[in-house]
């Protein structure tokens, strides 16, 4: 176990304090004047030039991000302070979580103030992700307070993501309490899903878009839907069981459309609404001729790096020019990207030039964010990674 007794020492450029006391969790490298301590240290104590003891946080001597602020210098990181944090976490959860809903975001990182650790609870099964090195190197401790909390589940440390690459940590998933499984069976407002364990897609399942999916439900009735990157068809589901014409769910993955039709027959739903189709979306919308009341189009992320965002916007403007050109006048839009590197304010300029190309007048009704077990810190703004859409197509613009 690594001794958290141990802390590596930062001392900042002169000037580079500001962010720290303003409150933003990262030192970038950029903004180190020297280290001191073994690189081995889980943690790292976060001195202005001028000796002021700023904090104490993750230490990654290998990454961009050099330190990710957890609490005062004088905090003792331990067992007892991943307990506090994890019960803070969930006192909030257990506040604003719809009924039947056993699937949703446990912990969130920054926004639940211990930065590099995400949590996805799937019913009897946890899904944990830690992509900083710090936490890596006291993974026992956080661990340890994690089970003590839910004895009752299984916990999956997902560690085959790409995240970690940057922060030079192993690649491997790990089964650390209770017994390995493939699926996890959930519910979600009273429907029931399953979460992919095995090489499934982030951590199995998209909690983020709950509130979305609940606002699709109440739109869909009377509607013809169309389900753009459907993944396992939630989207789908909602909008079958608020009464939705039909349904059509493309997605490249075939086995993800056959969790969907498995979970339409699960969930009691007119399976002859719906209409699956495996293939590229990008291809099928060039392709399609039919018209929708209700698009949702909610990619992967087409940007993970800055050095994407210009051809990323590219790709996000032809994707809603395609789609906007499947919406029937009157029909409503739901689109999104989940693309940290691009900003809300460009996204709607990503809109704008869509609805131009598409020569579609187009209203704004609503933003669309992530569902509120997804809290972003203020002094975080990178967290807020999710955002959208719902508009409205009042006809071509002639």
């Amino acid at each position: 176990m690594t001794s958290l007794r141990s802390r590596a020492r930062i001392t900042l450029l002169p000037g580079r304090e500001k962010p720290v006391l303003d409150g933003h969790p990262w030192v970038f490298s950029g903004s180190v004047a020297s280290e001191e301590g073994t690189p081995e240290a889980a943690l790292a104590e976060i001195v202005a030039a001028d000796g002021r003891r700023l904090g104490v946080g993750f230490y990654s001597p290998g990454s961009r991000i050099r330190v990710r602020r957890l609490a005062p210098a004088e905090t003792q990181i331990d067992r007892d302070f991943f307990t506090r944090r994890l019960t803070e976490a969930a006192r909030w959860r257990e506040a604003m979580l719809p009924p039947a809903t056993t699937g949703y975001r446990l912990f969130n990182a920054e926004g639940d103030g211990v930065p590099g650790w995400t949590i996805d609870r799937f019913g009897s099964v946890l899904v944990s992700q830690i992509t900083a090195a710090g936490l890596e190197r006291c993974r026992d401790e956080a661990y340890e307070a994690l089970i003590a909390l839910w004895p009752e589940c299984s916990v999956l440390h997902l560690g085959d993501i790409a995240a970690r690459k940057e922060e030079k940590l192993p690649r491997k998933n790990e089964w650390v309490a209770g017994e390995p499984a493939v699926e996890a069976p959930f519910e979600e407002s009273g429907l029931s899903f399953i979460a992919e364990l095995a090489g499934g897609q982030k951590t199995g399942f998209y909690c983020d878009q709950r509130e979305n999916r609940r606002r699709a439900e109440t739109l869909a009735g009377g509607r013809r839907v169309l389900d753009l990157f459907a993944h396992s068809g939630a989207f789908s589901q909602y909008s079958l069981r608020g009464g939705a014409v039909s349904v059509t769910l493309v997605d490249s993955a075939a086995r993800l459309l056959e969790i969907a039709r498995r979970e339409v027959l699960a969930n009691r739903l007119d399976a002859e609404k719906a209409t699956y189709v495996v293939a590229d979306v990008f291809e099928d919308l060039r392709a399609r001729t039919e018209e929708y009341d209700l698009v949702i189009c909610d990619p992967p992320p087409l940007a993970r790096r800055r050095d994407q965002v210009e051809k990323a916007a590219r790709a996000y403007k032809d994707l809603n020019r395609l789609a906007l050109g499947r919406l029937a006048p009157g029909g409503a839009l739901m689109t999104f990207s989940c693309s940290g590197a691009i900003a809300a304010k460009l996204f709607r300029q990503v809109l704008f030039a869509a609805a131009v190309e598409a020569r579609v007048d187009l209203a704004l009704v609503a933003p669309l964010a992530a569902a509120p077990d997804h809290p972003v810190s203020v002094f975080h703004p990178q967290g807020e990674y999710l955002k959208g859409w719902l508009a409205v197509s009042r006809g071509a613009t002639g």
